[in-house]
């Protein structure tokens, strides 16, 4: 059976389009470190096997007079060397690959942009990408593949199939907290932060919470110590992505999640992390029921089904699209994601050592995962006040629970880095505020 050369967007697709081209586009990347340095020739070849059992993944993105559409692109995808910024915009033009893969030492990054997939969607590419790779690199034999679905299956429309008009119920925001301060959007600032996600996890049972649930009543509190007294009234409201193929059994790897949203007025007094967490907890158990999610989700749909919008001109559907995107930003403080326990086969585990998802931002963004015992939490801002970060990781240090801090960075920005810290200690050399040796020059 041949397969297909284009491909339809999804609801949340169509959203993200509307972004294309813009400084604004939705890419979040996994990376993982493996046991030794990349070997670039068994990368590619490990790529050009999992694209094609994701095809749907290797696409550019094209535009009718109605809609965007995706379309396979022309060549096959190449690994490359570590070279652009974090998250860097995918769509730049018509023919542009809307997922890269690249390299640096011994971590493999995928990038990908949100109009192809979700958090979940992707990591299925990724787990087969990293499959393949340990295979080859290190002779591990008879590993069953990670996903075996039909292309039919890959790139199904779960949105459109699963979609009930009758269902869709209106939503109510209260008066939210919105972040301020000095942004920097051009410059985004990326982190990871490890901890051990046992000692995490036993402390959220101590609290009778879920670690979602504890994390973001982190996120809060450490936003509301950062809140000016005439703002304590608003609530601190997050959105949660929510995968939605376990309660629909779909097993598309395009988008496919729904949001559920909690929220927490401060007011005058601080409650302690634990009593928020209770909060959290019972609100997140309410906005995960399969009925509530539904609704939400079909109300999504409802606004691209709408019979004007379909009949609009494409750059009008663009306009509307991208006006109903900031208008629902408008509405949260920030975004929490837990991708829960990543998982692989045991004869992978030991070559792989990490794994860690980031995502692009225009505000705060804290995306989770956990693989064995590393919990790694990747934090992307664009507000240059570290604060809000700063009591996040202070919360777990008090609690006695260490972790480390990883400022991702290309290893051109690193070299850059480097070189500034050169030139200012040379500067400071000329002025005599440091010796003219110190026997460390060289190591850094």
């Amino acid at each position: 059976m041949a397969r297909d050369t284009w491909y339809r967007l999804d609801n949340v697709g169509k959203f993200y389009s509307s972004q294309a081209g813009s400084s604004a586009q939705t890419v979040f990347r996994y990376a993982a470190t493996v046991r030794d340095d990349v070997d670039p020739a068994i990368l590619q070849r490990a790529l050009e096997k999992t694209v094609d059992v994701f095809p749907n993944f290797n696409v550019c993105l094209r535009s009718g007079m109605f809609w965007h559409y995706l379309e396979q692109a022309a060549e096959p995808p190449a690994v490359h060397r570590e070279n652009l910024p974090l998250c860097y915009g995918l769509h730049v033009h018509a023919k542009s690959v809307l997922f890269r893969v690249s390299y640096y030492e011994s971590r493999i990054n995928l990038e990908v942009s949100h109009i192809v997939s979700d958090g979940r969607g992707t990591l299925s590419f990724f787990k087969a990408l990293l499959h393949a790779y340990v295979e080859e690199r290190y002779g591990v034999e008879g590993v069953p593949a990670e996903y075996d679905g039909s292309d039919h299956q890959k790139s199904e429309d779960s949105f459109n199939k699963f979609y009930e008009p009758a269902l869709a119920a209106p939503t109510h925001a209260p008066k939210v907290y919105r972040l301020k301060g000095w942004r920097d959007e051009g410059d985004p600032t990326f982190l990871e932060y490890h901890l051990p996600a046992r000692r995490v996890l036993d402390l959220a049972h101590d609290y009778g919470v879920s670690l979602t649930a504890l994390v973001i009543a982190v996120v809060m509190c450490a936003i509301r110590a950062e809140m000016p007294r005439r703002d304590r009234q608003r609530a601190i409201r997050m959105d949660i992505p929510v995968d939605l193929r376990r309660f629909f059994k779909s097993t598309t790897v395009k988008n496919f999640f729904g949001l559920a949203f909690v929220s927490y007025v401060p007011g005058d007094e601080d409650e302690p992390v634990d009593v928020v967490a209770r909060t959290v907890h019972a609100q997140l158990k309410a906005a995960t029921q399969a009925d509530e999610l539904k609704s939400r989700m079909n109300r999504m749909i409802k606004l691209e089904k709408n019979p004007l919008l379909r009949l609009a001109p494409l750059f009008v559907k663009d306009a509307l699209l991208e006006l109903a995107d900031h208008l629902a930003a408008r509405d949260v403080t920030t975004t929490v994601s837990n991708l829960g326990s990543i998982s692989l086969d045991e004869r992978l585990m030991p070559y792989i050592r990490d794994i860690n998802i980031l995502t692009s931002t225009t505000g705060l963004n804290f995306m989770a995962c956990s693989f064995g015992d590393d919990l790694s939490i990747g934090l992307s801002t664009v507000y240059s006040n570290p604060d809000i970060v700063k009591n996040f990781v202070r919360f777990f240090s008090g609690q006695g629970i260490e972790g480390r801090i990883h400022l991702t960075q290309t290893s051109e920005e690193v070299a850059e880095d480097r070189r500034e810290t050169k030139i200012e200690t040379s500067m400071k050399r000329a002025r005599g505020q440091v010796p003219a040796h110190d026997g460390k020059e060289g190591n850094r």
